[in-house]
């Protein structure tokens, strides 16, 4: 028998699972020490494939423990594309590119073994210099002096009544500026050093510096001390403005959903990524412009980068990030700089979200949601190109359900591929779980739902060309930072549901 026309086309990418995020350019982080290994697996034939199994084999680090599963498919549709996700310990993880080896088997064929790489980094903050150092084996990014507007605790116009609510956790931190130092592992002779995981630019090692210093309080809030490898941020020096708007829900228990802060710290952190360009960030770029002398070896690098943003950053927009840079190279024998002030602009950008809903269910039937995501061209987003999931909140203050969504023709997707995400929500088993808060199932459910893109990169595309193609980035989402304490709330529901 021919193998099962199953594979892992792209690169796996790291989801957390306290806040549902998916890390920037999807790159595991092992200051976080529980992280699940997410994959798109396609069915790269032209029929439909029955009683499909899929589990990891194993992974090429003894440091990282996954929890065994199999995913099940009773059927999988023709090219379609499935999300499938496993639990995994990352504390003992060495940074670095690991090998990951995924099976699957169908009926009528034997099975398929698909190895792909994961991107591993080290992340860890020292409190009494106040800095991080992010490592991984091309060499160590150190990111200090970061000044960011704070938004206070009490931000977001809270309303009861309509479809607007504060997030239940303090603001995010928006980054306006850092200082990034590069120390190459070894030193290099020429004008560019090798790029971490020879694939991203060094800016997305600031990135997972940055998100990780956002939601680090949120996992430790949410699961207790004992789950990253710090237990608290660094400070900032903080810059105008400082947001302050009403009282959020601060009500402890389940009700708290640590997603919506997640989602808020990444939208907000993306306004460095934003800053430091997807094209070519400041290394490549000062690099360029500082080529060394014959026989030369470069040591050290620094880039210093401040900006202003004259709007807040919101998912899928396209903002401007007003930016300066100076960037320094350090060498053998003398020291090289270049500075540039520019403005940039967010690329990963949306044209809306169209979500759709029934208007009315009874008693635990399932609550579905399906949404078209349009790209800054007016196409649909497709398939494996999104990682979308959905919140539901039951009626009042109730507890958070998070659903994925997916465009796999499966459950209540029309059909792969057609740009048509979808997710649904089982009440009888949220009902059990409503009963122990002596919540009601009946009433207004509100649905929200968000996006972020995935990096496409097929394997063995050349460095300085992968390193353009991002992901991580939300394109859309049902969170909207704002600087303005008059407008409207940032959190609102963009469907309900009337449960009767």
């Amino acid at each position: 028998m021919t193998a099962t026309p199953m594979q892992v086309l792209t690169r796996p990418f790291a989801i957390e699972p306290v806040t549902n995020i998916s890390l920037p350019d999807g790159i595991f982080d092992n200051a976080l020490y529980n992280l699940r290994i997410a994959c798109h697996y396609t069915n790269t034939s032209g029929a439909h494939l029955t009683n499909v199994t899929l589990y990891i084999e194993s992974v090429g680090d003894p440091g990282i423990v996954p929890t065994a599963k199999t995913f099940w498919f009773a059927a999988i549709p023709a090219n379609a594309t499935v999300l499938v996700m496993w639990d995994a310990n990352f504390m003992n993880a060495a940074p670095g590119k690991r090998l990951v080896s995924f099976v699957a088997k169908a009926d009528g064929f034997d099975s398929r073994r698909t190895i792909s790489q994961i991107f591993v980094s080290q992340t860890r903050f020292d409190a009494a210099s106040n800095t991080y150092r992010c490592t991984v084996e091309e060499g160590t990014l150190t990111v200090s002096k970061i000044s960011a507007i704070v938004q206070r605790p009490t931000w977001g116009t809270r309303d009861r009544e309509g479809k607007c609510e504060c997030p239940p956790e303090g603001g995010p931190w928006v980054p306006t500026g850092m200082r990034l130092a590069w120390a190459a592992n070894p030193s290099y002779a020429g004008t560019h050093g090798d790029l971490p995981f020879s694939d991203p630019w060094w800016k997305i090692l600031a990135i997972i510096v940055a998100i990780i210093a956002a939601i680090v309080a949120i996992v430790a809030a949410a699961t207790g001390n004992g789950t990253a490898s710090f237990g608290a941020s660094g400070s900032f020096d903080e810059t105008q403005p400082s947001v302050t708007c009403c009282t959020p829900d601060t009500s402890a228990g389940p009700k708290r959903d640590y997603t919506v802060a997640g989602v808020a710290s990444a939208i907000a952190v993306g306004a460095a990524a934003v800053a430091l360009s997807d094209a070519a960030d400041p290394f490549w770029r000062g690099q360029e412009k500082t080529p060394p002398a014959k026989n030369e070896l470069t040591t050290g690098e620094e880039v210093v980068a401040t900006w202003a943003l004259p709007e807040a950053p919101n998912a899928g927009k396209a903002y401007a990030a007003e930016v300066k840079w100076s960037y320094t190279r350090f060498t053998t024998g003398q020291t090289y700089d270049y500075a540039v002030s520019e403005t940039q602009e967010n690329v990963h950008v949306s044209d809306g979200v169209q979500v759709d809903t029934p208007a009315a269910v009874h008693p635990f039937q399932p609550l579905w949601v399906r949404a078209q995501f349009r790209k800054g061209t007016g196409d649909l987003f497709r398939g494996p190109e999104l990682y979308a999931f959905a919140l539901f909140r039951s009626p009042g203050d109730g507890l958070y359900f998070v659903v994925p969504m997916t465009d796999d023709g499966l459950g209540f997707d029309p059909g792969a591929n057609d740009g048509i995400y979808a997710g649904s929500l089982d009440l009888e088993r949220a009902y059990k779980l409503l009963l122990k808060d002596r919540l009601s199932v009946e009433g207004i459910w509100r649905v929200y739902v968000f996006a972020q893109d995935v990096n496409q990169t097929k394997p063995g595309t050349a460095p300085e060309i992968a390193a353009q193609h991002i992901g991580g980035f939300f394109v859309s989402s049902a969170i909207h930072i704002t600087f303005d304490p008059s407008l409207p709330c940032p959190l609102e529901a963009q469907a309900t549901i009337n449960v009767i």
